[in-house]
């Protein structure tokens, strides 16, 4: 297998999926400052310009929900194994991906990836994504309270997806303060090797 990778979230949950699951996958670099993800080479693996990709054999799979959910199929693994469990893992990560996402994105991208790249930041965006994060947080809290990773009491790959988005909105300085179940949440995800293993920018 091969994934191409920059460290960014998206990218970062397979990588920690792929280090939990002990697979053996080359990582191929795009730097995305470089704008690589625009190349010609690129663009014929994913043609939407985004990482990451996952190659495996004559699978090339982009989206990192769907390649989590892959690569749960593929090994039978960190993921459940009955319609119903599947059912609430997809779940989860469809949550993600239109509550959750969307304003920490903009928190994220206005702090951190326009620094990066000299930008100047976006403060309405800042200020739309502080207001609109808290409701579908304080959902995962409440989930949280009642289990220890998001399926319940064994680490699956739903945690590979929302860790690093925890992770990233802590380090942009998004307080979790009024969410204490998620904080200790991110923490015990920080504590595992595999996390610890997966590649991150300098100071994130």
């Amino acid at each position: 297998m091969k994934l191409y990778y920059f460290p960014s979230p998206n990218p970062q949950k397979v990588r920690f999926a792929i280090n939990e699951l002990g697979l053996e996958c080359e990582s191929v670099a795009v730097d995305l400052l470089k704008r690589e993800q625009r190349s010609p080479e690129f663009l014929a693996l994913n043609p939407y310009g985004r990482v990451p990709v996952l190659v495996d054999g004559e699978l090339t799979l982009w989206e990192s929900h769907a390649i989590l959910a892959y690569l749960g199929e593929k090994t039978g693994r960190l993921w459940p194994t009955s319609p119903a469990g599947r059912a609430d893992a997809l779940r989860w990560l469809f949550f993600l991906t239109s509550a959750i996402s969307p304003p920490a994105s903009e928190v994220v991208f206005n702090r951190i990836a326009v620094k990066l790249s000299g930008g100047t930041p976006d403060e309405a965006a800042i200020a739309r994504g502080e207001k609109l994060l808290p409701e579908p947080l304080r959902i995962v809290d409440q989930h949280l309270a009642e289990r220890k990773w998001m399926l319940g009491n064994d680490f699956s790959l739903a945690d590979c997806d929302y860790g690093p988005t925890f992770n990233v909105l802590d380090k942009a300085g998004f307080s979790f303060g009024d969410f204490s179940h998620v904080r200790a949440y991110l923490e015990a995800i920080r504590s595992r090797r595999a996390w610890q293993e997966t590649p991150k920018l300098p100071g994130l």
